[in-house]
């Protein structure tokens, strides 16, 4: 995925969080905003962290049970990983 496909739409970022006595997987939805590349640098939202629980007839929004640093810095690994590409460029 080239740069500027990151910007203006939704991604889900599969991970695990790890506790003492659980590890959750969980889906992280964020948006990127490229900014303007100079006075307004590229920001990144955090939209929610969902779980799926067994039984549940739906995933289970944990977004206010999380280190939202943790999370952040999860995001900004993978956004710092994708590829660039000419036409991020055209």
């Amino acid at each position: 995925m080239g740069l500027s496909t990151l910007y203006g739409r939704t991604h889900v970022l599969e991970a695990e969080l790890d506790s003492e006595w659980l590890t959750l997987p969980v889906l992280i939805y964020y948006t990127v905003d490229a900014g303007d590349g100079d006075a307004v640098p590229q920001t990144v939202t955090l939209e929610k962290v969902t779980a799926q629980i067994a039984g549940a007839e739906a995933p289970l929004n944990v977004t206010a049970m999380v280190n939202t640093d943790y999370i952040l810095d999860l995001i900004d690994d993978e956004v710092s990983n994708a590829d660039v590409c000419a036409g991020d460029y055209a």
